[in-house]
């Protein structure tokens, strides 16, 4: 039978009953009840309709045969859902990366922490419990294939990376002992690799990006700020530049002393670009939010986290800090059950990112359980781990007034909050 390539959205997905972040899902009713739906219903640029396609549990028992790589080669568009870390799902996402260009959209179960190695790629994430959020997962993996089908935008980041360094094969060895650099923590060391494959492949935005990424992780921003905005000049289509170069426009307007409340606010014309680019770009909508926030411009700021929270299924950083603003613009806080449940996923994710020596993202991920906790009603436990993320050996001292200041915006709901004003007490006697 001949197949037309050209229609088909592979599902590359776990099969049958799996384990997920404590408990067991059923993928196969996944697989009916959310994906296939979904896909059906998004329509082709040139006409007609995606179809979804997934190999059945037993279609490539033993040895992995010709067709699972010819639908992975020619599919229209791939779909992967990495809950659960599946090793065949892995190796299938891999395959699809090296394979093709553009065409590939990476979805995940909200409790779902992705591995290191993908750590830097978007992932969608989604729930499908209560049944009001399976039509939130239907909706957005339909807008995710309708937006890439039409955009039709590099999204491999193997082939990203591969072709860059073509173009200029002087890079390859450069950009290998950066990597190995960075995985002993010698980041001057890494830093001035990357400055070498900068100069060697000036026209090159990745390794642009990969220095403002490593000055920005160091809180070298004016360096990061000329390598961001360098790679907007050599790629004014790169969304995540725009986004951050407008974050260290902004950051570096704040170093210097000068006003965040102008109207534009410092780097907000950059991020602004930069959703104009990827209308799905849910971190592009929260870093405008952060933005817009210490521009006190807090209705507008609220606005931009529900729409990263939409397009993240609440994800942590854009919903605790729509909360945060939630007092300043209503009054108060007034959680409500939906909240509520997406805080106690918010609280299993940051936890478990907490969990490794050294943590992902500290002290981020230390200061948003306290945070979460807060808004549990847990006093205790947010002041200690609280006072954890403050004294977290790599924490400086604009991280901490930065939590600091979002308690601060809290204080309006401080009697639905107990625990806050004693918190607050032993925080800012340790701000320098």
């Amino acid at each position: 039978m001949d197949i037309d390539y050209s229609k088909i959205c592979f599902v590359i997905m776990p099969f049958g009953s799996k384990p997920v972040g404590g408990k067991t899902v059923d993928f196969d009713a996944l697989y009916s009840g959310i994906f296939l739906p979904a896909i059906s219903s998004v329509d082709l640029p040139e006409g007609g309709k995606l179809k979804a396609h997934r190999t059945d549990q037993d279609f490539f028992t033993g040895d992995i045969k010709f067709e699972m790589f010819q639908y992975l080669e020619y599919s229209r568009f791939a779909l992967a859902d990495i809950s659960g870390l599946n090793f065949n799902v892995a190796y299938e996402l891999g395959v699809r990366h090296c394979a093709r260009e553009a065409g590939t959209a990476i979805f995940r179960q909200e409790k779902t922490a992705p591995p290191f190695d993908i750590s830097s790629i978007k992932l969608f994430p989604y729930e499908y419990e209560p049944a009001g959020e399976a039509e939130k997962a239907r909706a957005l993996i339909a807008g995710v294939l309708t937006e890439s089908l039409i955009r039709n935008r590099p999204d491999s980041p193997v082939r990203l990376a591969l072709n860059a360094q073509r173009e200029s094969g002087q890079i390859d060895d450069l950009l290998a002992q950066a990597e190995n650099a960075i995985r002993n923590l010698d980041f001057p060391g890494a830093m001035d690799i990357y400055r070498q494959a900068v100069a060697a492949d000036p026209n090159n935005p990745l390794p642009k990006m990969k220095l403002g990424l490593l000055c920005k992780r160091n809180d070298i921003w004016g360096q990061a700020l000329q390598q961001f905005t360098d790679a907007t000049v050599v790629a004014a289509l790169y969304s995540e530049a725009w986004r951050e170069r407008g974050i260290a426009e902004n950051k570096s307007a704040q170093l210097a002393g000068q006003p965040l409340d102008a109207r534009p606010a410092p780097g907000e014309l950059s991020v602004r670009k930069a959703i104009e680019l990827n209308q799905l770009g849910f971190d592009a909508w929260g870093a405008l939010g952060g933005i817009l926030r210490r521009a006190k411009r807090f209705e507008e700021s609220l606005d931009a986290y529900k729409q990263s929270m939409k397009l993240s299924g609440n994800h942590p950083y854009p919903l605790l800090n729509a909360l945060v603003l939630r007092p300043q613009v209503k009054g108060q806080l007034a959680l409500t059950p939906a909240d509520k449940l997406a805080l106690g996923r918010a609280l299993f994710v940051r936890e478990g990112q907490a969990k490794p020596d050294p943590p992902f993202d500290s002290p981020w991920c230390f200061f948003d359980a306290a945070l979460i906790k807060l808004f549990q009603g847990d006093g205790a436990a947010f002041k200690a781990t609280a006072l954890t993320g403050f004294n977290y050996p790599d924490t400086v001292d604009w991280q901490r007034k930065t939590f600091v200041d979002s308690l601060h915006l809290l204080l309006p709901a401080a009697k639905e909050l107990p625990g806050l004003q004693d918190g607050l007490a032993a925080l800012e006697p340790m701000l320098s």
